[in-house]
């Protein structure tokens, strides 16, 4: 999904003034993913494993309290693709309405590399950094530049309690 009004109303605020911010700096900006199902989220996580790697993760969830994260990573059954994420449903705060992917545009084409258009990338991480969101671009080991979230934590797990998550995702009506 890819509307800024399905934000928590601090990121809605945050996207604002990105895209107030480049364009005033010469760059349009698109945020093309906002809010994600965790169906969407199971696909994207299970394209590139194996099946002992989702069993396990499916485990750790359910260990920790988020069976119902485990069983919506179950139910989409095998994918097949290129790796795309590291969060599993309800890792991810695209998942909370915390999160979004945006990315400079130009002549209507994403200008995706990231060495050719270091400029224009540059210019939306200063937004992102300066709208009080966190950018992935900054991160050491997965840099994922069109990636925003409102919080410094990598994984939302580690900020939401199970009883948290469940009663955030329901609000949402992902579960």
């Amino acid at each position: 999904m890819r509307d800024i009004n399905l934000l928590v109303p601090k990121m809605q605020s945050k996207a604002d003034f990105v895209m107030d911010y480049t364009e005033k700096e010469g760059v349009e900006t698109l945020i093309y993913c906002t809010l994600r199902p965790l169906e969407d989220q199971a696909i994207a996580y299970r394209q590139s494993r194996l099946f002992v790697t989702i069993k396990k993760k499916m485990d750790s969830l359910t260990r920790k309290g988020y069976s119902f994260l485990a069983d919506i990573l179950e139910s989409v059954g095998p994918q097949e693709g290129p790796h795309i994420t590291n969060a599993a449903p309800g890792e991810s705060f695209h998942n909370y309405a915390e999160a979004w992917d945006g990315a400079p545009v130009k002549h209507g084409k994403i200008l995706w590399d990231t060495d050719t258009f270091s400029k224009e990338w540059g210019i939306y991480g200063e937004a992102v950094r300066k709208s009080g969101a966190f950018w992935a671009g900054d991160w050491k080991n997965f840099k994922e530049f069109p990636h925003a979230q409102l919080h410094k934590e990598g994984n939302a797990l580690d900020l939401y309690s199970p009883q948290q998550a469940k009663t955030i995702l329901t609000n949402l009506k992902l579960l």
